[in-house]
């Protein structure tokens, strides 16, 4: 529904004539497409492909319309919705048997390079026809193939998706080739239909890393693998999110049912296992080791006046309060695989490099953080630059100079036949969609990132917060949410595939603004899940982007973000709530008093509904460590590891390494066996007569007769020559 537009009529009609028209000399004209036999369908198909290797780009256009009709189901045949959808995926998986993919891939890198040797602009939607008619069959095939459901098309939906991911004319694979173009359009290729890339791309992050559900199980088969205890939530649900704040609108989504013996008092409590309501909120609280740690140094020097350090087990002189704490801490200590990742960087930078091993858990992300990071700040910039396009409200519009032009893709050649009221209608939603598909993108590539390792979600954070993405995800809620969330730009008898079966009445104001219908401003509407969607990754992104970075926490104050995330309270949808709450929370020490005396019901809400670190004080508490000043220093240290870890792992992959950091002497198995030699050779040793004959039973018995820390040995050589080098 979301990938063509709306006048999409015409253009279909057009691919079902283009087919008959190229098979009616044909004796097997395939008029009835369900009644011809498997071989008789690929044999029509084989034909269509040979289309392709004419030269002529008319064949080409005519070879991409008769498929895509196929894809489509071949609606003409069809009489109803259901029976067009289970034609066009068995459509999609014969098609795929045949050999279209690799054809089809070639055709749109050819048209791309064609568009980037003409440098061709766009004003319309009929300069880009090419292009759109090659997106809209690959999008057709990983939609449907996507979706089947059946043990049958499981081999095949795994196939098709590898294929996806494997190299493909000079690009890693099609997520890096669909970066390109997204890349090409912000340098001013606007021929490109963004919208369709930006889908494309969002759904082959779905297709080949995974979904937010294959994250979570991912996560707990990781945390298994690193050895680390499995974290068990609560049982919650969205009733006891749902009242945060008495929502505006109570009555636009409906809130769960609850049983009518658990009255308003339990509304908040988890169902323990023998289905009562037990005294619990839900979600568990957490520890880290820095916390426990922490703890007992503050009362080891307040109780004996001495210190530990890295020691947590020792209670010897302890209160017995204190040692309860301590135990209470240690019950709810959690250690992420990020912790993990960490220390073994710690571990390889003092490791010889024939001994180093790279960690990381997930290879598909591996493989797609490998192919972007010599380019990852212009592809993020890029992406970024998309959203802001998108997500610009009208009273920010003028405000915004040098923005991309999105709406080429939607606009007709020739305007004055069409409704103005229908055309604003296409392009708010237009934009709506490449809000949805960008914001889904980063929050995937972010998630996935952090699931493979910690450090590639610190380097694409990093590139994302210097991008200015913090002020790009205020500004966009900076509107009215309730109208943004509740927009009327959808018509459902409009979109494809329902327009192919219904012919819509002429346009009347009526059929989208029912305001004529309901005068009454407080008449509660229906939520548009497309923008409560988009709203939702904004708001998660940006918590992901200032969680566990107090600098870039306080960047929200310097913008102005309270009043902002307060309005975006009026959304009525527990998760806007949660994140929105999680966002205070991380910055609720830096508003003031004042404002923590205003808002009392904030903070309150955040202690009902919001997951709390054990000894974080984070409403009152003032931490050393978030000094404004010192908030591009801490920046400057995360930037340092990074290029430490992109010079360990991904040296290979950057043309200059001029800019990467030299790896420690240490760890470089060529420098240390030529500072061993240079010292061998410095060194003047007066060796015994009986040195030589003895020489071999020596190694015998003291070299290879015994086991060794070598590694150990080289550090103390190591130690040595820094010394000799002071003096």
């Amino acid at each position: 529904k979301q990938w063509y537009q709306r006048r999409v009529r015409a253009g279909d009609l057009q691919n079902c004539q283009n087919f008959y028209e190229n098979f009616e000399s044909n004796s097997k004209s395939p008029e009835n497409w369900q009644s011809l036999s498997e071989s008789d369908k690929k044999r029509t198909i084989h034909e269509l492909f040979e289309l392709f290797e004419q030269k002529d780009v008319v064949h080409h256009s005519l070879g991409t319309q008769c498929l895509l009709y196929i894809l489509q189901g071949k609606y003409n045949e069809c009489n109803t919705l259901a029976e067009c959808l289970d034609s066009s995926t068995k459509n999609a998986f014969l098609v795929y048997e045949c050999g279209f993919l690799p054809i089809l891939l070639k055709q749109i890198h050819n048209q791309l390079q064609e568009y980037k040797a003409e440098f061709r602009q766009s004003d319309n939607v009929e300069t880009s026809c090419a292009m759109r008619m090659l997106l809209n069959a690959l999008y057709t095939m990983m939609c449907l193939i996507k979706a089947a459901e059946g043990d049958e098309f499981q081999e095949k939906r795994t196939t098709f998706f590898k294929e996806l991911a494997e190299p493909m004319h000079g690009y890693a694979n099609l997520g890096l080739f669909m970066l390109e173009m997204i890349y090409s359009f912000e340098k001013g290729l606007s021929i490109l239909p963004i919208k369709k890339v930006c889908l494309i791309f969002w759904k082959y992050l779905l297709s080949t890393l995974g979904s937010m559900n294959d994250i979570a199980r991912r996560k707990a088969e990781i945390r298994a693998e690193c050895g680390l205890p499995e974290w068990v939530e609560p049982k919650d649900t969205p009733t006891a999110y749902w009242q945060v704040l008495q929502p505006q609108f109570p009555d636009r989504i409906p809130p769960p049912e609850v049983p009518e013996e658990e009255g308003d008092n339990t509304s908040l409590l988890c169902p323990s296992e023998d289905g009562e309501a037990s005294r619990r909120l839900p979600w568990k609280p957490k520890a880290r080791q820095a916390d426990i740690e922490l703890y007992l140094r503050t009362c080891r020097k307040k109780f004996l006046g001495y210190q530990l350090d890295g020691d947590t087990s020792t209670m010897v002189g302890l209160p017995e309060s204190i040692q309860e704490g301590v135990k209470i801490l240690q019950q709810h200590l959690y250690v992420s695989h990020g912790d993990i990742a960490m220390r073994h960087e710690e571990k390889m930078c003092n490791t010889p490099k024939r001994n180093r091993e790279i960690l990381f858990h997930h290879p598909p992300a591996e493989s797609l953080y490998r192919a972007m990071l010599p380019k990852m700040e212009d592809y993020i910039i890029a992406l970024l630059k998309v959203l802001l396009a998108s997500a610009s409200t009208p009273l920010s519009k003028a405000k915004t100079s040098g923005s991309l032009n999105i709406l080429a893709d939607v606009l007709p050649e020739d305007p004055n036949p069409v409704e103005p009221q229908r055309l604003q209608k296409d392009l708010n939603r237009h934009k709506e969609i490449i809000t949805k598909a960008v914001s889904a993108s980063l929050l995937l590539l972010l998630k996935h990132f952090r699931l493979n390792h910690v450090y590639q979600f610190e380097f694409i954070s990093q590139c994302m917060f210097y991008a200015n993405c913090i002020p790009l995800v205020l500004k966009f809620l900076n509107q009215d949410m309730n109208m943004y969330v509740t927009a009327e730009n959808s018509i459902p008898s409009l979109d494809f595939p329902t327009c192919l079966f219904f012919i819509p009445p002429p346009y009347r104001h009526s059929i989208i603004d029912t305001q004529d219908i309901l005068p009454d401003e407080a008449a509660p509407k229906a939520m548009c899940w497309r923008n409560l969607f988009s709203t939702i990754n904004m708001l998660r992104i940006i918590q992901k982007l200032t969680k566990w970075r107090p600098p870039r926490t306080m960047m929200l104050n310097v913008f102005k973000s309270p009043p902002i995330l307060k309005k975006t309270l009026k959304i009525s949808h527990w998760m806007v709530h949660l994140y929105v709450l999680k966002l205070f929370k991380l910055q609720a020490k830096y508003l003031g008093k004042n404002w923590r005396k205003a808002n009392m019901k904030i903070l309150s809400s955040i202690y009902q509904h919001v997951r709390h670190r054990l000894l974080d004080d984070w409403a009152y508490g003032s931490d050393l460590d978030t000094r404004q000043w010192e908030a591009p220093t801490e920046e400057q240290k995360l930037k340092a590891t990074l290029q430490m870890y992109h010079a360990m792992w991904y040296r290979d992959l950057f043309p200059d390494t001029s800019q990467l950091p030299d790896l420690p002497q240490h760890i470089d198995d060529e420098a240390t066996t030529d500072d061993v030699q240079k010292f061998i050779d410095e060194c003047d040793v007066e060796l015994p007569k009986d040195f030589e004959s003895n020489y071999q039973g020596w190694l015998e018995r003291e070299v290879y007769g015994k086991q060794h820390d070598w590694d150990a040995l080289l550090e103390r050589f190591n130690t040595k020559l820094d010394c000799g080098s002071q003096s």
